[in-house]
């Protein structure tokens, strides 16, 4: 810009110069103006000299601008390049900060529904004991009231039978004597006499092997009865219907004993 300014300045002193010449008429004063005009000249070339230099010096610099500006597109590309690598890169760690953060916190879950479920097992063990130790405390005391229940009943079972024997017992003893027998019209010469004195023996027969519990001599017993029996109704003519419906009785009595007996038994 200086080489410039300096061109114009001499350019304008020989245009001045030359314009003096020409209008001068002056020998010394044309001489003066040819040394101005050799100095101008001089001051001229190095002006352009100086220019040329510059106009050198302005295209290397243009070309070290376009040299920095190309530098500068490339840096900035390669900047723009960095930050969208370093923003995929924090996208990519993020996204595997995530992941991890993710998975951890399903570990997290599964470690606590494994917890959860040993605890629930742990207490469905605790439960089931207790309710087996329950059911076990339950059938004891099942068993203990059954066991209870059963003697109560074979107690009362064995009351009754003993009671239902006494009372067969009792029906026995009241037909030790034979019921009334009508006396006949005629003579019969003691036999009735002896027959009531069978049926005693009789009856005591078959209270003898019902308390025994002796089936087959019971069985005998009670037919010798019913023979005595229908022997007293024969012989007292019908007046021995007393005698059949007691030894009725005698035999049900029997038959009484020899059923609470097998209670008894059981």
């Amino acid at each position: 810009m200086d080489a410039l300014l300096k061109l114009v300045a001499v350019l304008t002193v020989l245009w001045g110069g030359w314009m003096y010449f020409k209008n001068s008429d002056s020998e010394t004063e044309l001489r003066k103006v040819r040394n101005e005009l050799k100095v101008a000249k001089g001051e001229m070339g190095e002006a352009q000299a100086n220019y040329d230099a510059e106009a050198k010096k302005r295209d290397a610099l243009a070309e070290e601008v376009n040299a920095l500006k190309e530098q500068n597109q490339q840096l900035e590309k390669d900047i723009r390049a960095k930050i969208k690598e370093k923003s995929e890169r924090a996208v990519q760690e993020r996204r595997d900060r995530l992941a991890a953060e993710e998975e951890a916190r399903r570990e997290r879950m599964k470690a606590r529904e494994e917890e959860l479920a040993k605890a629930k097992e742990e207490r469905d063990a605790k439960w089931a004991q207790e309710e087996e130790e329950e059911r076990k405390r339950q059938e004891e005391k099942d068993a203990k009231y059954q066991e209870e229940e059963a003697k109560y009943r074979a107690e009362r079972e064995r009351s009754a039978a003993q009671w239902d024997i006494e009372s067969a017992n009792a029906t026995l003893r009241s037909y030790l004597n034979c019921p009334a027998v009508r006396q006949p019209s005629k003579l019969d010469y003691g036999r009735i006499d002896v027959l009531k004195q069978k049926w005693v023996l009789n009856v005591q027969a078959v209270i003898d092997a019902a308390n025994k519990g002796d089936e087959k001599r019971l069985k005998s017993a009670m037919k010798t009865l019913e023979n005595t029996a229908n022997g007293l109704n024969r012989m007292s003519e019908g007046g021995g219907t007393a005698c059949l419906n007691g030894a009725t009785q005698v035999i049900e009595a029997a038959k009484a004993i020899i059923k609470a007996k097998k209670r008894l038994k059981k």
